[in-house]
């Protein structure tokens, strides 16, 4: 029985990663955990006051991203965990796949997040580099 992680943030993309997570669930058995990790960013210029508040509604953003989540996979036909965690979405990935012996991981191949992608770095080919499990990144 294999574990399946998909990864969204939202976008449009992230129901296509769930769709084909589901399909490889539907298809080959397995567990469904479905991630999203709240970055930890503070923009330049703001008070420790301001950061609180932009980190508390990032984690509210998270909460109604995930309960959407997990109403598509349950409208599919599967059951899923939903898992919010906080930090480098690469690493939260990379690490969250390793501790919970995950089998393939599922992400999106751009969020929304396109900017950021160019400064940054994209968070899906950071996955791909780091993870020890195969990484399926869907366009």
């Amino acid at each position: 029985m294999s574990k399946v992680l998909a990864c969204v943030d939202g976008s449009e993309i992230s129901d296509r990663v769930l769709a084909k997570a589901v399909d490889r669930v539907k298809s080959e058995g397995g567990e469904l955990v479905v991630l999203y990790v709240v970055e930890d960013f503070c923009p330049v210029g703001l008070t420790e006051i301001d950061c609180d508040m932009v980190r508390d509604f990032m984690r509210k953003e998270a909460k109604v991203i995930i309960d959407q989540a997990l109403e598509k996979v349950r409208a599919m036909g599967v059951e899923a965990k939903g898992v919010i965690r906080e930090g480098r979405p690469a690493d939260e990935i990379v690490a969250f796949a390793k501790d919970e012996g995950i089998d393939e991981i599922f992400i999106g191949s751009h969020g929304r997040h396109g900017a950021k992608k160019v400064l940054l770095g994209s968070v899906s080919s950071r996955v791909v580099e780091y993870a020890a499990c195969p990484v399926t990144v869907i366009k």
